[in-house]
């Protein structure tokens, strides 16, 4: 599981139902939305938005000077398909309801909604492909499909570089073949959330595809967790590629093709032209948070999980007669960190405390979800192991692995070849 599921599902989702909403659009786009991202931002803020005013609409509830009604979600932007193709698509968990957020500051209320018919994802795709500056986009895009590539300057400079060209291989459709290298078995995420609904339960418009079929329970904890690994989950599966014995790699595919195909065959300059497609622009996450969900929204607080307390000090022990003061003030102060006051009389006012317990997942933790990698186990007797300090002073790491026997020598790397260095 990545840690990203892990932390959206332990730190920010509330008991509530969550519906998944899948929107795919049309091949001529994609390759806009994996170079640009500012069209990406566009399409995913506008989707956002469409999908709450259908929620609002949902609930029957209207915003007044007492109230306001708002919905919650969140993005994930896959920029890859099952057989290592670009595929730009954008899969939302949102909560499949509306909060009522009072003005006065007191905690909002969850209002369930209905869930959407065909005709109302057809309703949503109508508006959200009617927008004027989406509109635009469209209009290039089929210049885009005539090879019409003068009309837009941004992607005539895209055309040029090399990572047009990673681009333009991963969506090309490339070879296929019939390959005996062994099947992965199927994952139960793949076969409950990756499962194509019948056309009753999707939309269509323009080339934009959604359906919104897949729900989880309120009560459904591990269900939320495993539709978010698989929402969240990376590009390439390292089992499904193979090197044949000619240099070429074979990439397994999710589905086999019509004519008994299993892999997608590729040379290893293809392969990794793929790759580099698939890796996202800097400086633009591929998660985003909408609605109460988001950082910045005033009702966040009162909507995601609040991690529980737990009592730092005992009762018996603090008010023990046989402890002086000045042990009760260092024990309690090293457990809080915090100073105990100190009454006139010498005793000081302590009682119990609470503090929170961290919601977020320490590393080790997200090491061994991710990678089944215990780093906290011994290698020695196999016990655990704990934190004694966080050492940075060069002198004092160096005596420590020279005792160890471990190699001290700074490494200093090597510079960097240039692009035309071939030894």
């Amino acid at each position: 599981m990545s840690g990203t599921a892990a932390r959206v599902c332990d730190g920010v989702l509330p008991a509530v139902a969550v519906r998944q909403w899948v929107l795919s659009v049309p091949f001529e786009l994609r390759r806009v939305l994996a170079a640009k991202p500012a069209a990406l931002n566009e399409v995913s803020r506008a989707f956002w938005e469409e999908m709450r005013r259908w929620y609002r609409a949902a609930s029957e509830r209207e915003t007044n000077d007492d109230a306001r009604i708002e919905a919650g979600a969140i993005t994930f932007v896959q920029r890859f398909g099952g057989s290592l193709n670009l595929n730009i698509h954008f899969h939302v968990v949102a909560a499949d309801g509306v909060w009522r957020c009072p003005v006065d500051g007191s905690d909002p209320i969850f209002v369930a909604t209905r869930a959407p018919t065909r005709d109302d994802l057809q309703r949503v795709l109508e508006r959200l492909v009617a927008r004027p500056r989406l509109e635009r986009r469209f209009e290039r895009r089929a210049a885009v499909a005539q090879g019409a590539m003068a009309t837009q300057s941004s992607d005539d400079e895209m055309q040029d570089s090399a990572l047009a060209g990673c681009l333009r291989a991963a969506l090309a459709r490339g070879s296929y073949a019939k390959v005996d290298a062994g099947r992965v078995d199927e994952e139960l995420d793949e076969v409950r959330f990756a499962r194509r609904p019948p056309r009753a339960e999707a939309a269509e418009v323009a080339g934009f595809n959604l359906h919104a079929s897949v729900v989880i329970g309120a009560s459904d904890h591990e269900g939320r967790e495993r539709l978010l690994r698989y929402v969240s989950r990376p590009a390439v599966v390292k089992e499904r590629v193979t090197e044949l014995t000619d240099g070429r790699v074979a990439y397994l595919l999710k589905q086999p093709g019509g004519r008994g195909q299993t892999h997608r065959v590729m040379e290893p300059m293809e392969f990794m032209a793929r790759l580099a497609a698939l890796v996202p622009p800097p400086r633009h996450p591929l998660v985003r948070y909408h609605g109460v969900f988001a950082p910045n929204s005033p009702w966040r607080a009162g909507v995601v999980p609040t991690p529980p307390t737990a009592d730092v000090t005992c009762g018996a022990r603090v008010n023990s007669p046989n402890e002086s003061s000045e042990k009760r003030r260092s024990r309690s102060g090293e457990a809080s960190g915090e100073p105990v006051d100190t009454k006139a009389d010498g005793t000081s006012d302590e009682r119990p405390r609470e503090r929170a317990v961290k919601s977020r997942i320490d590393w080790a933790t997200l090491l061994h979800r991710v990678w089944e990698v215990d780093a906290l186990v011994c290698s020695r007797c196999m016990g655990r192991l704990r934190f004694i300090a966080v050492i940075t002073e060069r002198a004092v790491i160096v005596r420590i692995l020279d005792h160890l026997g471990i190699p001290s020598e700074r490494v200093i790397a090597a510079p960097a070849r240039s692009g035309f260095d071939t030894s």
